[in-house]
Parts: structure tokens; C-alpha cells; sequence
């Protein structure tokens, strides 16, 4: 395995393990011109593991979640290793982030995106992980080092190493997060769980959404899932919904119903909304020793997977999606579901801090609207300011959610049609109701002379597909279109030059998509690279001791378990972390919260 005489500066490898642990070691170097694979033995892993200790760099697709955490699962020492990781699928995600909405990267749509060399792509249409385990376990190791090189090219190309640098290094928390896991508090799963139960049976048996069947045994099935709960709504109401589907009930609620008919819905659409909570915490059954949920190990604990190269400008979690759990005020349990979600050890309590109106301040800074920024932090530009300057201006009557609503589309990119849909609460609204909307945007941009100034020059830049942004802390996105005509069936809407970048017709329709999604990636983005620094800071500089490990991660919001007596100076020391400036965003600093609570409902 050498190349020149030396030894390679990068060694690439792949593991192929089963239940029984790792069963096959594979290398490769030289840009995948050589390879190897063998089985697994005392020898084998300790050659294996020499020469990845030798080598100046290792590469590895999905190393750092999945090959370096089987190696430390077996009890090898892999701090080492993992300081010199280059993980394929990271850097292809800085590189290419267009294609982060999979939440994967697959190594052989890697060696294919990538394109050829000379005319050669490396050969990995033949895989066979049944019959020839070893040759498959060698062809990914080759394939990996074969991207390698191209690999280092684009992120010179493009200036990504401060990407690809925060990357490397926020993936190892994010594993080291699921490996220790969230504790719940069975009780009030099973709170949670039997108060369903009875909503359930009680709605069930109300509107007679049951039915007897077997014949030498009676049982009484319930089918509200089946579409006889459509014949049922037709017999007793007079109407007939199209399907089953919850946006069918939701968007019927909203029309003109007898006081009857819409309580029958709204039973409908919170039988469907979370049934024994399976989509976070997997079935559930009664057992002597209480309830279990599939997704809840015997000792309370989840292990939530986040996944950083899941979206394009934010880590997805998932199994379960702990970022999904609704807050306390969107939760319609009786028993919240947050407040299940308890601290890693009974002597500790929940620290959670945020980033506040964080997008907001990521997307004035993208705009190089400082006028903008200085209006955030001088408070007023605010949700509720933005509802007093609508109100005054057109009359209206804005609380502070609907100003909440109308900053959020602006930061977006949104259009009128969409603003119009969330702020009168209607999924057709009227003509009046849309030029009402986009009056108010334009008065947003009035506003801020900047803001406007630079959506229009994106606008121009949109007329290129994709339409390449990159933000203030160095990450890229190619936007393309996904759409053909647009938000609102505007499929033969005429060309309207004044509106711009909301003429709704079929030909501004993916120009439009572009300049959206460059504008929401620019300022989310941002904010998320700025949440990974303290992320880092905090971690690697041990602010809160051995506590710095985050307990969960939400966006723009980090929680942590701490023991309660020193809650106060972790508290301190987390919000000093979450403050400090960032040269990236004109050396600005971020306004933040500090939470604490027995449970997670407590620190929202």
C-alpha cells in the first residue's frame, strides 16, 4: 500500500459488519486503483487499524456516523481516526447541498454526479453483497478514494474548507448525542397514551364508528380508518368528502357546517392526529408491566439520529424526529407531549438556549441591509412593530402572531397568493385579499430600500438555472426549479412585468422557485451555521464541563442536562457561548434565551 515509495497521504476504507460485529475490512489508495478486502480477524484488524494510524488523512463515506462509531461500538479507540476523517458524504453535501432534501447520499450517486475522469468513471454498477461480500467491501473503499481527488478540487474551487472544516467537526457531536440518548418518563408516556385512548374509544363511540365482526366471536372494530367513516359523514350530515385524507377534513371545517357537522370533523381530524403518538415513539401495547412503545428502550431512553446532510441549511433528526414534538402551545394533549422529556439523571434539570428572531437578523445580513439589522436591534423592527406598521398604514387590526405571519413570508420569499392563504386563514383567497397582501410587502420593501435593492438583483440572477448563493459563512446552494407553473394553478396566468418576481405565469414560475429558495437557504442557512459554532464552542472548549454535550438540538436551540446546583453558572456560561460576536456576520451578536425546567415543557 504504498504509492512512490511513502505511504499514501490518503488511505481510504470500508467496513461490512452484521449483527455479529464487523466481518469484512476493505482499503484502497491510489485513487482507487488499488484495493483490497479480508475477513476479520485478530490480525487482519490490527494490520487494518496500523495502517490507518499511519496514514496523513482516512477517507470513508459516512465514516464519521457509521464506520467509526461500529469500530467504538467493538471497544477500539478511534479519537485518533476520527481527527483525521475525511467523510465523503459531507464534503459531497458541501459541494452539491441541491440534492440534501433525501437526507442521504448514496456512494454510487456520488461516483456518478461526480462525473468521469478522462472518460472513465469507476465501475460500481456490479455489487454484490450476498455473493462476493469481500470484492463489494473493496469496490466502495475504491470508490470513495476515487472521489477523493475531485472532491479536493471543488471544495478549493469553490472555498469550502471552512464548511467542510465546521462539518468534520459538528458530526461527532451530532453522533455522540445518539449514542447518549433522550430519557423519557414512562409514566407520562402512559398518561399521554390512555388519555388518547379514552378520547379515541369516546369519539368512537359517539358517532358510532365501529362495526361487529366474527361470528363465534363478536369483536367491535373500529372504522373511522376505512372509507365507510365517508358513508357515515354523507348519511348523517349530507356531505361527502372526496377521501379520507386529513387536509380534506381541515379544508371542510372551513366552510359553512351546522354546529354538528363540524364537531363530527373535528372529532375525525383528532382521531387522526397522533394515534398512540406511533409517528414519534413507535406502537404501542399494554403489557403487564405497563405500556410499550417500540421506539422507548426498556430504560426510558430514545436515540434520536440527526442527520446534518439532511436539508440543505438545518440537521433533520429522526427515530424518532425529536425536533417534530410540538411545543406546548400547537400540543392538543391534554398531557403535553414535550413533558415526557425529562433530564438524563433525577439530581439534574433541562438548560435550553435559543437564538431569537435569528432569521431575521441571518436574512437582513444576507440582503447587506445594515439599516435593516440596526432596525432589529434598536427593537423596532419586531413582529409586533411589523403588525402596528400594517395597521397603521392599511387600516387593519394585526395582532402580534399575524406580524409573526407577515415577517416570516417577507424573510422567505413568499408570495402574496401564500401570505394571503396563512393571514385570512382561507386556501382560495380572493383577488382583493391577494393585492392586499402584496400592497404589504411592497410597503415592507419601501421600508428598506437595501432589502428590496438586493431581491431585485437576485431576481436577475434568477434568469440562470440553477441559481448559485452562497452565504456569509461560506455555504453554497445550486437552486433549480421544481415547479412548472407556480403556487396558485396559475398555469395560463399572463405575463405581468411589474409584479416581477410574483408574476404567477408559467414562464416566471421557475424563475420564481430559484429566487424563493435562494432567499429562504440564504438566511436560514446562516443562522444554522451560526447555531454549529456555538455548537463547536461550547463542545470542544467544555463550557459547561462535562455537560457540554448538547442533549438535543431544535433548529435555533440548543438543550442541555445539568446538575441543578450549578445550574445558574452553566447558565451563565451557555448564554455568554450563544452571545459572543461572529466575525462571519460583521462581528454582530445574536440576541439569545435561557430556559430551565424538570422537563422540556417547562424549558420551552
Amino acid at each position: 500500500m504504498r504509492k512512490g515509495g511513502e505511504l499514501s497521504n490518503t488511505i481510504s476504507f470500508d467496513l461490512e459488519w452484521s449483527q455479529r460485529g464487523i466481518d469484512v475490512l476493505g482499503l484502497a489508495f491510489d485513487e482507487g486503483s488499488k484495493t483490497t478486502a479480508v475477513a476479520r480477524d485478530a490480525q487482519s484488524m490490527h494490520q487494518f487499524l496500523s495502517v490507518l494510524h499511519k496514514a496523513e488523512r482516512i477517507a470513508a463515506h459516512n465514516g464519521i456516523d457509521a464506520d467509526l462509531m461500529q469500530l467504538k461500538s467493538e471497544g477500539i479507540e478511534t479519537s485518533e481516526l476520527l481527527k483525521k476523517t475525511f467523510d465523503t458524504r459531507l464534503a459531497f453535501y458541501a459541494c452539491h447541498s441541491h440534492l440534501a432534501g433525501s437526507g442521504s447520499f448514496d456512494l454510487r450517486s456520488i461516483v456518478l454526479l461526480l462525473g468521469g475522469k478522462q472518460g472513465y468513471r469507476y465501475p460500481l454498477e456490479w455489487k454484490a453483497y450476498e455473493s462476493d461480500l469481500h470484492r463489494t467491501c473493496a469496490m466502495d473503499a475504491g470508490a470513495v478514494s476515487w472521489c477523493v481527488p475531485t472532491l479536493d478540487r471543488l471544495i478549493t474551487q469553490h472555498k469550502l474548507q471552512n464548511t467542510i472544516d465546521i462539518l468534520h467537526k459538528c458530526a461527532p457531536i451530532f453522533s455522540a448525542m445518539r449514542e447518549q440518548g433522550v430519557k423519557l418518563d414512562k409514566e407520562v408516556l402512559e398518561s399521554i397514551f390512555r388519555a388518547r385512548k379514552e378520547k379515541t374509544e369516546e369519539v368512537i363511540q359517539k358517532y358510532s364508528l365501529w362495526e361487529e365482526r366474527g361470528k363465534k366471536v363478536v369483536k367491535k372494530v373500529p372504522i373511522w380508518r376505512s372509507n365507510k367513516v365517508l358513508d357515515i359523514c354523507q348519511e348523517q350530515f349530507g356531505i361527502r368528502p372526496k377521501d379520507r385524507k386529513r387536509d380534506t377534513w381541515v379544508k371542510l371545517l372551513k366552510t359553512n357546517l351546522t354546529p354538528e357537522a363540524r364537531e363530527f370533523m373535528e372529532a375525525i381530524v383528532s382521531l387522526g392526529k397522533g394515534a398512540n403518538d406511533a409517528h414519534w415513539l413507535g406502537k404501542a401495547e399494554e403489557t403487564e408491566d405497563g405500556i410499550d412503545f417500540d421506539k422507548v428502550g426498556a430504560d426510558g431512553l430514545i436515540h434520536p439520529r440527526y442527520d446534518i446532510c439532511g436539508s440543505p441549511d438545518r440537521a433533520i433528526a429522526s427515530g424518532p424526529n425529536i425536533q417534530n414534538f410540538p411545543r406546548p402551545s400547537d400540543d392538543p394533549r391534554p398531557v403535553k407531549l414535550r413533558s415526557a422529556v425529562i433530564p438524563l439523571d433525577l439530581s439534574h434539570i433541562i438548560l435550553g438556549c435559543d437564538l431569537g428572531s435569528v432569521e431575521t437578523y441571518t436574512n437582513a445580513i444576507e440582503s447587506d441591509d445594515w439599516d435593516r439589522v440596526r432596525a432589529i436591534q434598536q427593537k423596532r423592527l419586531s413582529h409586533e412593530g411589523t403588525a402596528r406598521m400594517i395597521n397603521d398604514a392599511f387600516n387593519l387590526s394585526l395582532n402580534r402572531n399575524l406580524g409573526k405571519v407577515c415577517n416570516h413570508a417577507f424573510d422567505k420569499g413568499e408570495s402574496p397568493y401564500n401570505l394571503a392563504r396563512r393571514l385570512f386563514n382561507t386556501d382560495r383567497p380572493s383577488q382583493q385579499q391577494v393585492l392586499q397582501c402584496q400592497a404589504i410587502f411592497t410597503r415592507m420593501l419601501h421600508e428598506y430600500p437595501k432589502t428590496a435593492a438586493f431581491r431585485i438583483k437576485l431576481w436577475e440572477q434568477a434568469r440562470n438555472n440553477p441559481l448559485v448563493v452562497t452565504n456569509s459563512f461560506g455555504r453554497r446552494l445550486m437552486c433549480f426549479s421544481r415547479s412548472k407553473y407556480g403556487e396558485a394553478n396559475d398555469r395560463w396566468a399572463k405575463h405581468q412585468p411589474a409584479k416581477m418576481y410574483w408574476c404567477p405565469c408559467s414562464e416566471c414560475s421557475p424563475r420564481r422557485d430559484r429566487w424563493k429558495y435562494a432567499i429562504a437557504f440564504l438566511g436560514r442557512s446562516a443562522a444554522f451555521d451560526a447555531l454549529l459554532r456555538i455548537m463547536y464552542r461550547i463542545y470542544y472548549d467544555k463550557r459547561l464541563d462535562e455537560y457540554s454535550l448538547p442533549y438535543m438540538e431544535v433548529h435555533d436551540e440548543l438543550d442541555f442536562s445539568v446538575p441543578k446546583d450549578k445550574v445558574e453558572l452553566y447558565s451563565a456560561r451557555a448564554l455568554e457561548a450563544f452571545q459572543e460576536p461572529f466575525p462571519e456576520l460583521g462581528n454582530i451578536s445574536l440576541p439569545a434565551e435561557v430556559k430551565i425546567g424538570n422537563s422540556w415543557s417547562e424549558a420551552h
